[in-house]
């Protein structure tokens, strides 16, 4: 995707989220958006930048290491070096444009998700910490089968805006957000979800203690 058109969808994204009376359909966006545009912006949900607070990456990685989630923890061990080469520097511009210049984050987010990196925690399609997911994969709301979302479909999976899950969600943020500071997460900043989880993982996998 050409910088042109990283920004003019960047914009184009911005335009949209400035107001909640569009998304309620209470107020009409003052011009059509075209079906390639609106593609272009619902697609691969699994290959978008996943920024979360750390609140949210420490309990994805208590529940990897539990022992009936050591398939799940084998395979994002196995495919987060590949992610983490493929995502370069977009995590740590995301972070750093989430407290300095969130004016223009959502362009770096587009140009982010523009590398068409998936999620470490994709495995063919399937998310491999559904019942953890963070709170910006749950307001994704998915309406086809996996097979549209392993990166290799030719268009993206249906999604559903659901207005009072989406109201929740954004509520749900402000407080991650506050216990991230108290727990002394990088101040005002969210993170990389696959970086977050690798570090906070522990290094072997899970022995039960007292023989348990």
């Amino acid at each position: 995707m050409e910088d042109k058109e990283v920004t003019r969808l960047g914009q184009l994204v911005n335009e949209l989220a400035s107001d909640p009376a569009y998304a309620t359909g209470v107020r009409k966006f003052p011009r059509r958006v075209s079906l390639e545009d609106a593609a272009m912006i619902a697609a691969g949900c699994c290959e978008e930048p996943i920024m979360i607070f750390r609140p949210e990456a420490a309990r994805v990685a208590r529940w990897l290491d539990l022992p009936e989630n050591a398939e799940a923890r084998a395979a994002f061990r196995a495919a987060y070096p590949e992610w983490r080469k493929r995502a370069g520097d977009t995590p740590a511009k995301l972070s750093a444009k989430y407290v300095n210049d969130p004016g223009s984050y959502m362009e770096a987010h587009i140009e982010g998700w523009s590398k068409r990196v998936m999620c470490a925690f994709n495995s063919g399609g399937e998310c491999t910490i559904y019942p953890v997911r963070p709170i910006t994969c749950r307001g994704g709301h998915a309406l086809n089968t996996s097979e549209y979302c392993s990166g290799a479909a030719t268009r993206p999976a249906a999604r559903a805006a659901f207005v009072p899950l989406d109201q929740f969600i954004a509520r749900t943020r402000k407080l991650l957000a506050a216990t991230h500071n108290a727990a002394r997460g990088p101040k005002g900043r969210v993170e990389a979800l696959c970086n977050v989880v690798y570090e906070l993982l522990p290094p072997r996998p899970h022995v039960p203690r007292d023989g348990s």
